[in-house]
Order: C-alpha cells, then sequence, then structure tokens
C-alpha cells in the first residue's frame, strides 16, 4: 500500500555518468547502506527498469520463456534498506550499477528524465512481516508468476506498507554509448564488454533534496523513468537467491536486518492478464486490455504502491547493487 500525503517534499535531481570504476571503499559507507557485487558475479540478465510506449511494448509470445501470451510490462525497480541502530544519516545521493545484459543501457535511456523516490517502510497496527510462499514447497512448481521453474518465483512479502518521505525528478539519463549484444566472460563466446555494460551512474540529490533518514528505521528507494518512449530501458546488475533459497527466509543485510527489492508494474493489476496465444491479438476488446494493463498511467511514479509482486517472478529475494552515500 502507498500512504503519501499533500506537500511532500520534491526537488531537482541530476545523474551522472561514472564510467566503470567506483571507489566504493573511500566513500562514505556504511553497512546495510549497500551492496557491492564484483565484477565477475553482476549478472548476465535483463532485470531492468522499463517505461515504453504502446508501439513499443515488446510481446511474450514464446512456449519456451517464462510464460507466454502477455505484452512485457512497465517497470520500476528499488530496494528496501534499512538505517543502522542509533545512526542518524544525510542522505547525498545513490549511485547504481548497470548489468552485463543485451538490454543493460537502451537508446531509449539516453536523455530521457528520471526519477527517485524514497518511502519509509511501515508495519501498521503491531503487523508482522511475512512471506506469503502460495501455497509451494520445495520441489514444486511455481504457480503465481510466469515463471513456473522455481518454487520460490511466486513468493511475496505481506504486511508491507511505504510512506512517501521525498520525490527529486529531473535528472537526464547520461548519453552513454547503448549496449547491443549481452556481455559473456567465457572466452568461447563471441560477445564481450561493451561501454554502457557493468557502468555506474550516480543519482545526485541537489541542494533541499538531501534528507536525513533516522537511525533504526527502514526505508526504500526506487527509480525509473517519467515519460514513456521507445526503447526506454536500463537493466542493472543484482544478486538472487530465487532460485537457489530452500526456505522461504528473508535475505539480511550485514546487520542482519531484512531487506528485500520492491518493484511496480504496467497499472498495478495483479496478477496480469495472460492468453494462451504465440501472438497478440490483432485488435479488440482483448488486446486494448493487455496494452492497458502493461502501461503505466500518468503520474505512475506518484501513485501506485510498490510491491515485491511481480512478473515473470517476485522480487522477495533480489538484492540492487547500491550504494547511499551519505554527508559527514
Amino acid at each position: 500500500m502507498l500512504i503519501s500525503s499533500v506537500g511532500i517534499a520534491q526537488s531537482q535531481l541530476k545523474v551522472i555518468d561514472l564510467g566503470k570504476t567506483y571507489e566504493y571503499q573511500n566513500q562514505n559507507l556504511l553497512p546495510g547502506l549497500y551492496h557491492h557485487v564484483p565484477a565477475d558475479l553482476v549478472n548476465h540478465g535483463n532485470t531492468s527498469i522499463r517505461n515504453e510506449e504502446a508501439a513499443s511494448l515488446v510481446w511474450k509470445g514464446s512456449p519456451n520463456s517464462n510464460g507466454y501470451g502477455y505484452f512485457q510490462r512497465n517497470r520500476d525497480m528499488g530496494q528496501v534498506f534499512n538505517v543502522p541502530e542509533g545512526t542518524d544519516i544525510h542522505l547525498d545521493a545513490l549511485v547504481l550499477r548497470s548489468s552485463k545484459g543485451e538490454n543493460a543501457i537502451m537508446t531509449g535511456a539516453l536523455g530521457a528524465e528520471m526519477y527517485l523516490i524514497f518511502f519509509e517502510v511501515i508495519t501498521p497496527n503491531g503487523q508482522e512481516l511475512r512471506i506469503n510462499e502460495n501455497g509451494t514447497t520445495k520441489g514444486d512448481l511455481a504457480t503465481h508468476g510466469f515463471d513456473v521453474q522455481f518454487n520460490r518465483c511466486d513468493d511475496f512479502i505481506e504486511g508491507d506498507q511505504y510512506q512517501v518521505i521525498h520525490l527529486a525528478r529531473g535528472g537526464l539519463f547520461p548519453e552513454v554509448e547503448p549496449t547491443t549484444q549481452p556481455m559473456y566472460a567465457r572466452p568461447n563466446r563471441s560477445h564481450g564488454e561493451q561501454e554502457g555494460h557493468i557502468r555506474y551512474f550516480r543519482f545526485d540529490l541537489l541542494g533541499e533534496a538531501e534528507l536525513k533518514l533516522e537511525g533504526g528505521k527502514r526505508y526504500a528507494f526506487m527509480v525509473g523513468f517519467v515519460e514513456p518512449g521507445k526503447d526506454r530501458g536500463i537493466a542493472w546488475s543484482i544478486t538472487t537467491e530465487v532460485h537457489t533459497k530452500e526456505k522461504g527466509e528473508f535475505v539480511r543485510d550485514e546487520n542482519g536486518q531484512i531487506r528485500w527489492g520492491i518493484r511496480r508494474e504496467g497499472d498495478g493489476t495483479l496478477p496480469p492478464t495472460m492468453i494462451e496465444n504465440a501472438e497478440p491479438p490483432a485488435d479488440g476488446r482483448s488486446r486494448k486490455q493487455l496494452i492497458r494493463e502493461s502501461l503505466f498511467p500518468k503520474n505512475h511514479y506518484k501513485k501506485l504502491a510498490p510491491t515485491s509482486d511481480g512478473y515473470p517472478d517476485v522480487d522477495t529475494y533480489r538484492t540492487m547493487e547500491f550504494y547511499l552515500e551519505v554527508k559527514e
């Protein structure tokens, strides 16, 4: 659930290309406020944010893929994190890293306006956070998401609510050479590293956008594109335990506090409509419904609630590579 309020703080954002190297060990970073992934472990996939126009939505129609018969939904991505107990922080910037995937940097991302929003994560009325396993256990196929290979792909978190505390927007994504192929580390593969692969980007909060967060509280950030466009997407570096966890257990940070990945997709419909068809319907009510569910509503970044529940799998066990820079 999204909890917003009138007069929420808003300010400007600047997105800066840091190149291939980020000296995170020299930054003022605190345990729990960053997740570093060694370059050789950066994922080769396309776990991405995207905001496509209706005309450029991708149809997932292969029975051999993670489900079929739906338009790929537009998506924002974010991460829950915990400020260490007894340590209030003055947040200055967020650093993220692109993946090794073919869609690490898509052409429509260049020059597109981005936003960065922060939430306080709330568990109201004495509720406890819990993992809903959708009735599947080890050895079962997932029944909730389009990815039916692993039982953990349908787990999601219940009891979480999100209070908007700050919205920064206006940052234009830098002019970086887009990626056109996946990056493979093995020497017998022809694809190699491109400029947009495993590259760092700083989301710099300008002036009054710098905000203070209280020690011992749980927060979350989320990034995305403000407006849709053709081929508008960025795949981020992540780690995930969705394919390896035997039990439905929370991922924990360096301080032993639980954290999870968040997202919002399309118009927020869960579960989204899927049809058993290798090709999208040519016209009619079904096509309109599929397209509507895949597109963001106007000003979606102010309206849609975050969730760990999504498609083709969920974000319950996913952690973005992130670095929250704080002022001394």
